[in-house]
């Protein structure tokens, strides 16, 4: 059977037959730099994501389905040799060098094998192209340190559906509606690729950087503001304006007076 469309949408990842049946042309923009491994455990206590960050490591902790609680680890990655041979190992050891993380995981039960995500490549491909279009990982793929892949799937499928309204109702060309949508997506994630790939390679934060975080420390609020800034849930300006952080600094100020 065969099946015809003006467009063909490819939403199936970074290794897309769509994009390698069109040669859609890529950008890499970085090698992998991290692998992770993860399971899920039950019987641990974990009602809210933890995000602990150390040299050449990452941990997140949080809450899924079925009263489970996902620990994801990622190392960098010359590291992999190393935490390949023994995944479970690995990633208890680094729970262990969090007080009272590596005790919580221990007192519940794993119950999925381990998994591992090695080939993380960071790359732009173009997203359209004469009868197709890209949207999510097949267009752009970052290192999932950020977790923002299914944010820009979603984040792509709109601007994308915005674009393809335009060009197939006639109310512009499809061509300069896709090229349109080529533009606001990389004006959307290439911000967000720089500070992925820098969180990744676990570059040291600015003096700057880590006096915010300070700042923080205080204000609960402020602190989900700035992690939906950080991981793009809300527009990074709303957090990240002169007024807000003079606010935020002002109040760490009275606090420690």
């Amino acid at each position: 059977m065969t099946e015809r469309a003006r467009i063909v949408i490819g939403a199936d990842g970074r290794n897309s037959a769509l994009a390698r049946s069109v040669s859609a042309p890529t950008w890499g923009l970085a090698p992998t730099v991290t692998c992770w491994y993860f399971s899920y455990y039950s019987g641990v206590d974990g009602r809210s994501l933890e995000l602990y960050v150390r040299p050449g490591r990452v941990i997140f902790v949080f809450p899924t389905n079925d009263g489970l609680v996902g620990l994801f680890v990622g190392f960098a990655i010359g590291e992999l040799a190393r935490v390949r041979a023994d995944p479970e190992s690995a990633v208890l050891t680094a729970a262990d060098a969090i007080a009272g993380l590596g005790e919580r995981i221990r007192a519940g039960r794993r119950e999925e094998r381990f998994y591992g995500a090695t080939q993380l490549p960071n790359f732009l491909r173009m997203p359209h192209g004469p009868g197709w279009a890209l949207v999510g990982d097949a267009g752009c793929h970052k290192d999932p340190f950020t977790a923002l892949g299914i944010c820009d799937a979603l984040r792509d499928a709109e601007l994308l559906s915005e674009a393809l309204v335009a060009g197939l109702s006639g109310e512009r060309p499809v061509e300069e509606a896709l090229a349109e949508y080529a533009h606001r997506r990389d004006e959307a994630t290439l911000p967000d690729m720089g500070r992925s790939l820098a969180m990744a390679r676990f570059e040291p934060l600015s003096e700057e950087h880590l006096g915010l975080r300070a700042a923080l420390c205080c204000d609960q609020r402020a602190t989900d503001h700035y992690l939906l800034a950080t991981q793009g849930m809300v527009a990074p300006q709303t957090f990240f304006n002169d007024e807000n952080l003079r606010r935020i600094h002002a109040g760490a100020a009275g606090v420690s007076g």
